[in-house]
């Protein structure tokens, strides 16, 4: 089979949110090319029998953001270059790492991302990462909402929470997360849909979301009201961060300790949001992170 190779000529402080879009649109991989002496720009791969409809639409003349007709490579050609950008990352006391890499040290989680998001490779989920990993217990449940490949839920559990259950709308995502799963011989749960698929009265100790701000907003009561201990939001920039904080207060959240990291001109942000009542126990921090 083939696959269908996309060039986008951007901006490198416009990568982060073109990657997380991407993602969305279901890529198969994405190389980032800054150093080309054809000009900085993004390589994405889909599988062929996408609508070159979708990725095109991401082109703005305003923002300076081109997007070149896609084409049709052989799927090795695709894959092999993907691999070859991927290596074994830590984040917090994790690694994380493919399948085809060595191990570099433990406890690890092995992902191969495929087609879902979440590989380590972007700020955000690594800021989850982090975030979910500080505020977990000894024998937790947790709820990864966005779950991609896995990687959020997989390294609680693997970190000593005893239960995680990831949510996702993408049914190739929630295959990719149950091939993880395996491969890790952890045992994640998995429901293909949205917190619609909850029981209302359901309650995690820690509950995470790393997803875009408009896909985040209107779940965010919902997910105030799964979380009984902490709730880790990711995936928004530092411009859109006094717009979520004013919208979780609003709902009796506040946040507890929250984390920035520069990528590609742009600076992802997340945060550990506590309840109300749990605020005479918490103690509100913000840290910049490395890229490590």
């Amino acid at each position: 089979m083939n696959a269908l190779r996309f060039r986008i000529d951007a901006p490198p402080e416009t990568w982060d949110v073109l990657v997380a879009e991407l993602h969305a649109l279901g890529t198969l991989g994405i190389e980032e090319r800054d150093t080309d002496p054809s000009g900085a720009h993004l390589v994405a791969w889909f599988a062929d029998g996408l609508s070159a409809s979708r990725v095109e639409a991401l082109a703005d003349p305003a923002r300076h953001i081109a997007v070149s007709a896609p084409r049709s490579v052989p799927d090795a050609d695709w894959e092999r270059r993907w691999r070859e950008g991927l290596a074994p990352r830590r984040i917090g006391p994790l690694w994380v790492r493919p399948s085809w890499c060595t191990s570099l040290g433990t406890p690890e989680i092995t992902i191969d991302p495929e087609r879902a998001f979440g590989s380590g490779e972007h700020a955000s989920t690594r800021l989850a990462l982090r975030l979910v990993l500080e505020a977990l217990r000894p024998g937790d449940s947790v709820l990864d909402v966005g779950t991609g490949s896995g990687v959020l839920a997989l390294g609680a559990l693997r970190l000593g929470a005893s239960a995680a259950l990831g949510l996702e709308i993408d049914p190739v995502a929630t295959s990719n997360a149950r091939a993880n799963a395996e491969r890790n011989g952890l045992p994640l749960r998995l429901v293909t849909g949205t917190p619609d698929a909850l029981a209302p009265a359901s309650r995690f100790d820690v509950v995470v979301a790393n997803l875009l701000l408009a896909s985040l907003l209107p779940w965010l009561p919902r997910l105030a009201a799964h979380a009984r201990r902490g709730l880790v939001l990711s995936g928004y920039l530092e411009t859109e961060r006094e717009r979520l904080e004013a919208l979780a207060a609003h709902h009796g959240l506040s946040v507890q300790r929250g984390a920035l990291e520069p990528q590609s001109g742009d600076s992802w942000c997340a945060a550990l949001f506590v309840h109300g009542r749990d605020l005479q126990s918490s103690s509100r921090s913000f840290k910049v992170s490395s890229k490590v």
